[in-house]
């Protein structure tokens, strides 16, 4: 790899076309400069930059070396998976990435973890510069979905879920119990009931989870005519989270002012 190195994970991006042709703009200067730079100090073929692309989409997918061929396909994709962004050098192309330039740029809507800026190269300043550069564009179009999709999130739908689970297992224990005819009927019924829940809500917690994280995504995909209900479901589940969120906290202070009236005289 090059002697100078930047990373950085990508989170919570709206992609659209705007974006990915300012990307490209962005790159393809760089690989123009670069080259010409290099045409000029007579260097070797194998430091001259190469701008390709990949684009997933549909289960199916293309490496391309030209931008308007993916534009065509992400016009005509039911659902985009990943796009990539790589300007390599000859030379970490053929060393696999251990010497050279190299810059990739990658967007992907299943995994948060393959979504990344990462660029390495001898040139210490190429390195800042084109960093600071892609994050600067890619900046603008950040959205708030991180602010649903945390652990915060997850453990406020872990607490209603058994609190729910609770409420209805003793609601159904009261409409069940008195037709069982065992010795403490009414404990072993709300114990079976509340195991039922319990074994199932794993499941159900997990299907929650992937709602929120589809609706909250952390790269989303936009193109023109498609998801127009997708900021109403969003609006929907954020009003929810909210409002169960405000319960939760008007109960802990209601609580709280029960349990201190006890004590201090108002």
């Amino acid at each position: 790899m090059g002697t100078f190195l930047r990373d950085q994970h990508i989170k919570n991006v709206s992609v659209n076309e705007e974006l990915l042709q300012q990307i490209n703009d962005f790159l393809s200067d760089r690989e123009r400069s670069s080259n010409e730079v290099l045409e000029e100090k007579e260097a070797v073929q194998e430091d001259f930059l190469l701008l390709n692309y990949v684009i997933r989409f549909d289960n199916r997918g293309y490496k391309l070396t030209d931008f308007s061929d993916v534009k065509k396909y992400y016009s005509q994709a039911s659902k985009v998976e990943r796009i990539v962004y790589t300007l390599d050098s000859n030379r970490a192309v053929f060393s696999n990435k251990q010497q050279g330039t190299s810059i990739e740029l990658r967007f992907d809507s299943n995994d948060p973890n393959n979504t990344y800026l990462q660029i390495s190269s001898d040139d210490g300043d190429l390195v800042d510069s084109v960093f600071c550069g892609l994050l600067e564009v890619i900046k603008k179009y950040q959205n708030h979905n991180g602010k649903i999709r945390n652990a915060w999130t997850q453990l406020l739908i872990q607490i209603l879920g058994v609190g729910l689970g609770f409420v209805a297992s003793l609601l159904i224990t009261l409409k069940v119990y008195p037709f069982v005819k065992i010795e403490n009927a009414f404990v072993i019924t709300f114990l079976f009931t509340f195991l039922i829940f319990s074994n199932a809500w794993g499941y159900i917690n997990q299907q929650l989870l992937n709602l929120v994280n589809r609706l909250f995504p952390n790269i989303r995909f936009i193109r023109a005519g498609r998801y127009r209900w997708t900021w109403v479901w969003q609006s929907l589940v954020g009003g929810l989270i909210v409002a169960f969120a405000l319960l939760i906290i008007n109960g802990i202070l209601d609580w709280v002012i029960n349990m201190l009236s006890a004590y201090v005289q108002w």
